[in-house]
């Protein structure tokens, strides 16, 4: 009787141990056996709060995550896509889900942002985007988390040997990187609206459509994912809506982040358009190769004068272009209107490196029209350096030489000397520092015991303007800084050599013997 007993009673045993998934169990059973999961950045640059290059998980953020091995609330062996969500505001957090320890050693691999689209995809087939046209609200950055994609580099997890109560860290990557575009205006205020960029490369930097593996190992170094089936633009626009403020301050100007793909773009150019209220201001930088996992900084100078299309040229005439040596142009070119290619003479022995000749009976089509637009760009530039007035001109007169000008707008009622010293022009540590000189009649620059423009401090030849009301004559041997700006003619004397630009809006550009024009920096 007793043998029987105890043979019903481990019986009993037995098939309890048998069926105890099916049971339901009390939350204190479930605190072993749910899997929990936390998460990290290696490089954490793009994340939707941004102090700098300090981010963090928001609150909400949703991350999807794979686990063959895992079970469902349900009991089903396979996890696909289970929804977890970041609890706490920080670099590393924990996230809150629901799934459950299976059998054997488990692989877990997981992306942010997650959609609920890819319930149906396997971790190898994860559809990835990075839209050609992004939107930033105002100076705030949120939209980053919007458009950024990490993905969490493979983990294996023993609950045996680990610990079943042991969190889940996974380190999440950044598969695209970022730009920070600054602007800068060198007075006043303006509002920044959008930032195109284009490469000339072949790599894109927004991405259509593509499919990513989240089992893929990560990438060593800065190596890129494997993103299969892409299709994109090597073009991206980031339109900003409501208040951007820029300012002259790089502390306090406003800023925009535009997320792109990693690439090669070595050998290639950026063309970066920027709009604000005064209009598009173009910069061009040489390619880089753009790294997954970094972040990088452009800075754009809105110019106080905009020379826009004339800013090519180093000589721009009226009437005429005479050269009597051989004198040298660099890295600009040299253009006449309405004058015609006749009335530029001494080319050569007057050369013009990394440059070219123009006049407007050129049989090359458009050089006519290009000419035109450039003098219409220079009497546009012409005209609001003669009509500045904020900060409010300082009146000069006579001669300057010898005396040190900080930044601003100076102003001559009649003829201006650079004399009986050398002016001095100091930015006080702030390279974006401008001037611009106005000058009713005659500009005068004397050499021998004076005369030349000195920069210190972060000056920049290319920041300064010379308005004159008449005509300019840059002395023998002077050196001279800056864009001139005339009225009618410009010309240097033997041996004079300036860093800037000469042009002349309705007269002639003289170089007589040995003159040199530098593309200004």
């Amino acid at each position: 009787m007793n043998r029987y007993l105890y043979i019903l009673y481990f019986a009993a045993l037995f098939f309890t141990s048998c069926v105890r998934e099916d049971i339901p169990v009390d939350e204190g059973d479930k605190i072993v056996e749910i899997i929990k999961i936390s998460g990290t950045y290696t490089a954490p640059q793009t994340k939707t709060i941004l102090n700098g290059l300090v981010t963090s998980w928001e609150n909400l953020d949703k991350t999807g995550v794979y686990c063959a091995q895992a079970k469902n609330p349900g009991g089903v062996v396979g996890v696909k896509n289970a929804e977890f969500t970041a609890s706490t505001q920080t670099a590393s957090s924990f996230f809150d889900g629901t799934i459950f320890w299976g059998a054997g050693v488990h692989q877990f691999y997981s992306y942010y942002p997650y959609s609920a689209a890819n319930s149906s995809k396997e971790a190898t087939e994860i559809p990835i985007t990075l839209s050609a046209t992004q939107s930033q609200a105002g100076s705030t950055y949120s939209h980053i988390g919007d458009i950024d994609f990490l993905v969490s580099t493979p983990k294996s997890f023993n609950p045996l040997t680990e610990g079943a109560a042991t969190p889940v860290n996974l380190v999440y990557n950044h598969v695209f990187s970022m730009i920070e575009f600054k602007v800068l205006i060198p007075q006043g205020t303006t509002k920044f609206n959008k930032i195109e960029i284009t490469t000339s490369s072949a790599a894109n930097l927004s991405l259509s459509s593509g499919i990513i593996d989240l089992t893929q190992a990560k990438p060593e170094g800065d190596a890129t994912y494997t993103i299969t089936g892409a299709t994109g633009s090597t073009s991206s626009t980031l339109n900003i809506t409501g208040d951007c403020i820029v300012t002259n301050n790089p502390a306090t100007s406003a800023g925009a982040m535009l997320m792109v793909i990693p690439g090669n773009h070595t050998g290639s150019s950026f063309t970066v358009n920027a709009y604000t209220d005064l209009g598009v201001t173009t910069v061009i930088r040489d390619g880089i190769i753009i790294k997954r996992n970094n972040k990088y900084n452009l800075t754009i100078i809105i110019p106080f004068i905009d020379l826009k299309t004339a800013k090519r040229f180093g000589i721009l005439s009226g009437v005429g272009i005479s050269s009597s040596g051989a004198s040298i142009i660099n890295d600009m070119d040299v253009g006449i209107s309405p004058g015609l290619l006749a009335s530029i003479t001494g080319f050569p022995p007057a050369t013009v490196v990394n440059g070219a000749i123009y006049a407007p009976d050129d049989i090359a089509p458009g050089t006519a029209a290009m000419l035109t637009q450039a003098k219409a760009d220079l009497t546009s530039a012409y005209q609001a350096a003669e009509a500045a007035i904020s900060p409010v001109p300082a009146i000069v007169a006579g001669d300057i030489g010898g005396t040190t000008l900080t930044p601003g707008i100076y102003k001559s009622l009649s003829t201006l000397l650079v004399q009986s010293g050398n002016l001095t022009l100091d930015a006080q540590g702030n390279t974006n520092a401008f001037w611009v000189f106005q000058v009713a009649d005659e500009l005068t620059t004397i050499g021998g015991a004076g005369g030349n423009i000195l920069l210190t401090n972060g000056a920049k030849a290319e920041n300064i303007f010379w308005q004159i009301g008449v005509s300019a004559t840059i002395g023998d041997n002077t050196s001279f800084k800056g864009n001139i700006l005339a009225l009618t003619s410009i010309t240097l004397n033997t041996g004079a050599t300036v860093e800037g630009r000469v042009l002349a809006r309705n007269g002639a550009v003289v170089l007589t013997s040995t003159n040199i024009i530098n593309k200004p920096q």
